[in-house]
């Protein structure tokens, strides 16, 4: 048995960092849009499936985001397919729709074939969309992924530049998660096809990282620019400059959080196996650890891990920052995946050390053994929590050099300079 007393005796204090941060000013949150220059305005219309504001999920997160940092440079219209929420929007330059309404009859949807990787869009959203472009008279047009490939063509004519944003590279994805859940490979078989023929049809496309560029390359048979816009920090607009205290020891040490979709299959296989094998080995070593597993709609074999010893489940949390503020370490197991982590992101920006296999850390160019720790194996992941609970000096230098690293490449004004370069004129032609 490791003994823990003298780490889990000892103060925990802020520390303080170089001012590497954005400003407070610089940091842009709903309903503080600065208002651009009328000689520089560029107005977009970012077109959706489900409603970005307020954000549910990473899509909606990287969307809304994207709008926040574009609404700097003229007026922004967030539109959904499904209705929207919200009825106010989230600031003055940012205007929201939904090209559906709530108890409406059911119209026929658009194009004579669909295929699974594509959601449905009925004929009347599409009419509604063609008036509301037509009306709002954007400069460029943003498109949601391959899922809305039926809304390219007829919006190819309504802006001077239509941009295809790739969250993911569906068809890498695809056959990722095709090796998790039998279910899912038929959607794998015509993702390909439609990614290479919404590139024929785009301006440019965007990507969250270099890794994904790098696919889309292989992928792409047109000369087409690709600009990198990574996901920006969920909550951006707190960050406050100083890494946060670790939270206390007296609800368990060390309590390990992960938050993902819960219905999601890549997540819900990193859920069981954190629970099924790799707390058990951190509990052989620190019987206080917990486990907490967090995220929107868990299915069935998620809630039963809950009946475990040391894990909590808690299903669709209205806010997450109190379970990071709480959480010593977050593990992510993950064997599939693609776009950014917006999970890894959101913990080292709240000073919750990392430790995850290469998959789920890919495309962020984070320092492996600094500033998180990477393994393929369950087996190794659990010693290497073991191991940094039991370093408090190697867990401080950890969480200090991620919380710098996120916050410069991921934070507000990364996102803004991005954005404004995907809006221009310029970008990696392949």
């Amino acid at each position: 048995m490791f003994v823990v007393t003298e780490l889990l005796s000892m103060p925990s204090e802020s520390v303080p960092l170089p001012d590497t941060t954005p400003p407070a000013s610089a940091l842009n949150g709903a309903g503080a849009q600065p208002v651009a220059p009328v000689q520089a305005q560029k107005r977009t219309l970012i077109v959706s499936h489900d409603p970005a504001f307020p954000a549910a999920s990473g899509s909606d997160l990287r969307n809304y985001r994207n709008a926040e940092a574009a609404a700097r440079f003229g007026p922004v219209c967030l539109v959904s397919v499904r209705p929207k929420i919200a009825m106010n929007a989230p600031g003055p330059l940012i205007r929201v729709e939904g090209l559906s309404i709530e108890g409406e009859p059911r119209t026929a949807s658009i194009g004579w074939w669909r295929s699974r990787a594509e959601s449905r869009i009925s004929r009347s959203a599409l009419t509604r969309l063609e008036t509301l472009a037509r009306e709002f008279r954007p400069d460029t047009i943003i498109v949601e992924g391959v899922g809305l490939f039926k809304l390219l063509r007829p919006l190819r004519p309504l802006a001077a530049q239509l941009i295809l944003d790739m969250h993911n590279v569906e068809s890498d994805l695809a056959g990722q998660i095709r090796r998790l859940s039998a279910k899912r490979s038929a959607a794998a078989f015509s993702v390909r096809y439609l990614e290479r023929k919404a590139l024929s049809l785009v301006d440019k496309v965007w990507v969250c990282s270099k890794l994904d560029r790098q696919k889309l390359m292989m992928l792409s048979r047109h000369k087409i620019p690709i600009d990198i816009v990574p996901n920006g920090i969920p909550q951006a607009v707190e960050g406050s400059g100083q890494l946060p205290a670790e939270p206390s020891t007296s609800n368990g040490f060390p309590v390990i959080l992960f938050i993902g979709h819960l219905a999601y299959p890549p997540n819900v296989d990193a859920a069981q196996r954190l629970a099924s094998v790799i707390l058990p080995r951190i509990r052989n070593a620190l019987p206080g650890a917990r486990l907490v597993l967090a995220g929107r709609t868990p299915r069935p074999e998620v809630q039963a891990l809950a009946r475990l010893p040391g894990v909590e489940l808690i299903g669709d949390p209205a806010d997450v920052a109190p379970l990071l503020s709480s959480a010593h370490l977050t593990i992510v197991p993950l064997t599939a995946g693609g776009g950014t982590r917006i999970k890894i992101l959101e913990a080292m920006a709240t000073g919750v050390p990392v430790i995850a296999t290469p998959i789920a850390a890919e495309g962020l160019d984070l320092v492996e053994n600094d500033e998180l720790l990477l393994s393929d194996t369950d087996e190794t992941l659990a010693e290497m929590a073991i191991g940094l609970c039991l370093d408090p000096d190697r867990r401080a230098r950890q969480r200090l050099r991620a919380y710098q690293a996120v916050w410069a490449r991921f934070g507000p004004q990364a996102i803004h300079d991005a954005v404004r370069d995907g809006l221009g004129p310029n970008g990696a032609a392949v």
